[in-house]
Formats: structure tokens, C-alpha cells, sequence
């Protein structure tokens, strides 16, 4: 069996960044606690768990969970393309877009980003935020 270096992946950019780890990068690129935070995911590894400590650094936590209700999301629910919609939706009119993944949605919203000059707005691929952390 092969002996897997967890830390000399993560500096690869092998793994996404924790919940905390996208927390105190946030608290470093200047946001504070009054910030409003909106998280776009589906389940989340260990979920409430692992969201504890990015929800204590930002208690303007938000999901589609907590700014919809169960009647307003239940058109959507039994469609992930629906939900994703509404994230996406979400995300494009945020002032900050910061992907913990390289998935489609985030390529995507970096195009459109990038189309219309939204230079007030980041956009950080953790491939290139795990490049610096390990630096």
C-alpha cells in the first residue's frame, strides 16, 4: 500500500480548502465579520460540523435553505439543475465569487465575470491559492 502525504497533495492542489481554510482566507483579503456570506453547495462533508467554524467567522451566513422557504424551494428541489440555478443566480450577483472547487459552475461564472469586466469582483481557483500557501 502506498503511503499518501495529505499536506504535499494539498500544496499540489490536489484538495479543496476546508470551510474554515475559505474563512480566514476571507478574514485576510479584509472581510469582516459583517460580511454577508452565501454558500452555494449541496451537502457539505460533515456538514454543520465542518461549516462551524466559517459560520462563527461570519454570522451573516446564508444558503438557499435560509433565504427561501420550503414552499418557494420546492418547485426546484427534485431537479439538482434547478437548485444549481438558483445558486448560480445567487453567485453572479454577489460582489465576490470564491470557488473552493473547479467545477462547471465556477468556470462558468469566472466567463461571465470576466465578460463583463466586473473588475471590483475576485475570482480565486484554489489550484492558484494552494500555489501560494505553499510558497
Amino acid at each position: 500500500m502506498q503511503n499518501h502525504n495529505a499536506e504535499k497533495a494539498r500544496r499540489n492542489g490536489k484538495c479543496p480548502l476546508t470551510p474554515k481554510e475559505v474563512g480566514l482566507m476571507l478574514r485576510a483579503l479584509g472581510y469582516g465579520e459583517d460580511s454577508y456570506l452565501y454558500v452555494a453547495s449541496g451537502e457539505v462533508y460533515n456538514g454543520d460540523v465542518s461549516l462551524a467554524p466559517l459560520k462563527a467567522l461570519f454570522p451573516n451566513f446564508l444558503t438557499k435553505d435560509t433565504l427561501a422557504t420550503k414552499e418557494e424551494l420546492e418547485p426546484f428541489m427534485e431537479f439538482s439543475s434547478r437548485m444549481a440555478a438558483l445558486d448560480y443566480i445567487v453567485c453572479s450577483k454577489s460582489n465576490v465569487f470564491v470557488t473552493n472547487n473547479n467545477g462547471n459552475m465556477a468556470r462558468i461564472l469566472a466567463g461571465e465575470r470576466y465578460n463583463l469586466f466586473d473588475l471590483v469582483s475576485i475570482f480565486l481557483h484554489i489550484q492558484t491559492l494552494a500555489a501560494v500557501l505553499s510558497q
